[in-house]
């Protein structure tokens, strides 16, 4: 397989160096169980759903905040895992190092109406749509939580936002002082090293610098066989938080990555067997640079600006693509008062991505090559509180530029009312827009050969259907109805209902076929079948989803999530289903045997997926800690103990080609924690 990146020992060398700095007091690890109380779940500030801080109790959205804690003690080893604890995502680990993610529904690996950020970053692919989950790794331990908005959230953050926004933030570096070092082996993860060093830079100002390094065993295919998907990626981290002033606050963070692994696709031949499975490898590297600026000019008066540069390289043999993405991104919004009770909120912003392509095959091409998309936009919110602020109604909209797809408005109108201190009763109507990504404008796929002579190919000559791209597609739209309830029945136990109605219009999920051409490659006569994909697709998703914390004992606490989903996605010819599970139930148990002792459990349940199709599974991980000091801390973890194997996911026919769905294996992982 693939040696580890060449720049990890240039990694090691810099975090080698940091490490003499003078020492500070030290991280002292997890919190205890209190943060994690029914008070701090309620009252916790959230950024994602509004753009600004509100109280979770206080939030007209369906939003769910993992705690770094829950994470951590979850036993979830990357940020997909974590996820599967979250009422309303759908995960289906599809290999060694793909991931299928979505919320309430229409899940794919290429997820494409779901944002994603890193502390407001947007990690969305503008090639294919969706995230790359492989390539963007945070280490865990550098998470104060992930924010979890299910529903649209175009008003605030534009184009893709479209079934949901995941935002995973980070922790301040004056939280991280000192030194951290994890050191990992398993089964599964074979192995990972993080080393961390945070220290002061003045009297107003702190750092973290980071590195992770790690292993990941291969996967099997369901006969067995090896799925080349084994791999190994490294990270280096650098942050800076700086408080020039009582009302200034700046963030500087940047970080490079790197992840080398292998890869298994079924490709097309024009030969007997005609699809055939191909072994290969993928190289993905990047870095960024982001800041954020926040002045407050009064309690409920702040201005924030927020920049970053990103740049991706990739590089895939199956098929064979080599992609040089670079992107620049300006956001400014503002918060004030405008009246009693009534509060404003706008701001702008401006995206460019210079993406550079090169296609070394017929069975994906690019045209043009090369291609730069602008993004301009804006948007408008007002808040208006009732009744000594019990009831808030909220209007907004953002207007959005694509210099490919055009503008688009999206707009939402949000109620919420607080019955009491513990109940709360909300409701939402909101339309949010997907772009269409460069692969379905400007692509040729033929990923596909139909052997000839066959029910579908009646012909002497092997039949290849060609997916074709156009520029004239319209952006897909979704107008979501929302309505929730959330209340802490008990002084021990709280809940959250929450349950949507989506329409979607524009899906470009079909394909029609034109007339069959006969072409030769190398000699080999064939007959080529252009299937142009359009925008006539339709249909629903509706469901529920509930979530609830409860407190049996002052050292135990359970939290559990159950979601319900019907699809019905339809197409003008021929017809189409979604592919996520109908019923999901998690339960996260969270015990403290001794001060020094935690036993916690994850349990999931996951129902069949009918498209592609992959049968439903119930599953347990557990995880057994000790802390004989503040210092150490030593965990064993079980991982997919209910069974040997299971596979996840299909194998998907779409305009995204996919690798082999394979079988994710039973695992045991160890990990030694020590803090300076």
């Amino acid at each position: 397989m693939t040696t580890r990146p060449t720049w990890a020992g240039a990694m090691i060398a810099v975090m080698a160096i940091a490490c003499t700095a003078i020492p500070v007091k030290a991280d002292e690890g997890p919190n205890p169980l209190t943060r994690l109380s029914l008070e701090y779940l309620m009252d916790v500030e959230v950024v994602t759903a509004s753009k600004r801080p509100e109280r979770l109790q206080d939030t007209a959205a369906a939003v769910y905040v993992l705690t770094r804690e829950e994470i951590i003690r979850s036993g979830a080893t990357n940020i997909p895992d974590a996820l599967r604890l979250v009422p309303g995502v759908n995960v289906a680990q599809i290999n060694a190092n793909n991931w299928a993610v979505s919320i309430r529904g229409l899940n794919s690996r290429y997820a494409n109406k779901l944002l994603v950020m890193i502390d407001g970053r947007s990690i969305y692919s503008p090639l294919f749509s969706g995230v790359i989950w492989d390539r963007h790794r945070v280490p865990l331990s550098e998470i104060d939580r992930i924010e979890v908005v299910r529903g649209p959230g175009g008003s605030l953050w534009g184009a893709n936002a479209v079934n949901g926004v995941i935002n995973v933030i980070t922790r301040h570096s004056v939280e991280t002082q000192g030194q951290q070092l994890n050191l990992t082996v398993g089964t599964e993860e074979l192995g990972r090293v993080y080393a961390r060093q945070g220290s002061v830079l003045g009297e107003d100002a702190t750092y973290r610098l980071s590195i992770d390094l790690g292993a990941h065993d291969d996967t099997s295919l369901p006969d067995g066989t090896s799925g080349n998907d084994d791999w190994e990626d490294a990270q280096l981290g650098l942050r800076v938080d700086w408080s020039p002033s009582e009302r200034d606050t700046v963030l500087v963070d940047m970080g490079l990555s790197g992840v080398s692994g292998g890869d298994r696709a079924e490709r097309p031949s024009l030969t007997t067997p005609y699809m055939f499975d191909e072994d290969g490898d993928t190289r993905r590297h990047g870095g960024y640079v982001h800041g954020r600026w926040e002045r407050r000019f009064a309690p409920k008066n702040m201005l924030t600006t927020q920049a970053f540069v990103d740049y991706r390289s990739m590089e895939i043999d199956t098929p064979q693509i080599e992609e040089d993405r670079a992107t620049v991104d300006v956001q400014v919004q503002h918060t004030f008062p405008v009246s009693d009770g009534l509060t404003a909120h706008y701001g702008g912003g401006y995206r460019y991505i210079d993406d550079r392509t090169d296609t070394q095959t017929r069975v994906l091409e690019l045209h043009p090559d090369d291609d730069t998309i602008e993004i301009f936009s804006g948007f408008l919110q007002a808040t208006q509180s009732l009744w000594d602020d019990q009831v808030s109604l909220t209007l907004g909209s953002k207007v959005e530029h694509h210099s490919v797809s055009g503008t688009e408005v999206q707009p939402s109108a949000r109620a919420l009312w607080n019955i009491t201190d513990r109940h709360t009763l909300w409701g939402a109507v909101s339309q949010a827009v997907r772009t269409p990504s460069r692969a379905e404008t400007d692509g040729v796929i033929r990923n596909n050969v139909i052997a000839p002579f066959t029910g579908a190919n009646t012909t002497p000559f092997p039949l290849v259907v060609a997916a074709v791209g156009s520029d004239d597609l319209d952006a897909e739209r979704i107008t979501a109805f929302e309505a929730g309830y959330r209340a802490r029945l008990f002084n021990r136990v709280s809940i959250d209902v929450a349950g949507f109605y989506n329409e979607y219009d524009a899906l470009l999920v079909n394909a029609d076929a034109g007339e069959a051409t006969l072409e030769s490659e190398n000699g080999v006569p064939f007959l080529e079948v252009p299937a142009s994909i359009n925008d006539d697709a339709h249909g629903r998703v509706y469901g529920a989803e509930i979530s609830a914390t409860w407190e049996p004992t002052g050292q135990w606490r359970l939290r559990g999530s159950y979601s319900w989903l019907m699809e019905d996605i339809e197409d003008a010819d021929t017809g189409a289903t979604g592919n996520s599970p109908k019923h999901q139930l998690a339960v996260l148990s969270l015990f403290e045997i001794s001060d020094n002792w935690t036993l916690d459990a994850a349990l999931r349940l996951v129902d069949d997926l009918p498209n592609p199709d992959a049968d439903g599974y119930a599953d347990l991980d557990i995880r057994l800690a000790w802390s004989p000091n503040e210092t150490i801390e030593f965990a064993v973890t079980g991982q997919n103990l209910l069974r040997d194997s299971r596979r996840e996911y299909g194998l998907e026919r779409e305009l995204n080609p996919d690798p082999l769905a394979t079988e994710i294996d039973r695992g045991v992982l160890a990990t030694l924690t020590v803090r300076f």
